[in-house]
């Protein structure tokens, strides 16, 4: 297993600990379709969550590791039709694409999504902070745990590298 895979299963790992805070429940995601797979990655959805106090709603989330966000949507917006995002959209509208960054871009959050059910046709995909996607409910202050987190873990990981 290389570095990568490790901090994309960290990066999983927090994302379900960010939502289980929030209470949501949270199932793995199962399907008799095949993956998504692009190259030797899958872009299924992770799990889904649901809530109990928003009358049962539930939708799906799928979460990737990425150096830099900001560079991992551009590349995918310039790919245009082919991109991984209009595949995932098109088989799972309304899924939360959460994208975990130990650098994120300065007064952004490591934790930033695409929530594919509320961009219009035609519009570039673009991450916003998680904590902004109101109709999650997840607070600053739960964000701001993780955040400290994953820093603290990943730079032990990168320290153990050298």
């Amino acid at each position: 297993m290389d570095l990568l895979e490790v901090k994309s299963r960290i990066a999983e790992a927090l994302v379900e600990a960010i939502f289980r805070r929030a209470r949501y429940q949270i199932r793995p995601f199962r399907t008799d379709a095949f993956p998504l797979r692009f190259g030797r990655e899958d872009f299924s959805p992770d799990f889904r969550v649901s809530s109990e106090s928003e009358g049962g709603s539930e939708f799906l989330v799928e979460v990737k590791y990425r150096p830099s966000a900001y560079q991992f949507v551009s590349v995918e917006n310039q790919r245009g039709e082919r991109s991984i995002f209009h595949m995932a959209r098109r088989q799972w509208p309304n899924l939360y694409f959460v994208l975990v960054t130990d650098r994120p871009e300065s007064g952004r959050s490591c934790f930033q999504a695409i929530a594919f059910g509320a961009l219009r046709p035609g519009e570039p995909f673009q991450t916003v902070d998680l904590v902004e996607l109101k109709e999650l409910r997840i607070f600053q202050h739960n964000i701001e745990d993780h955040e400290e987190l994953i820093r603290r873990i990943f730079s032990l990981l990168t320290g153990a590298q050298s």
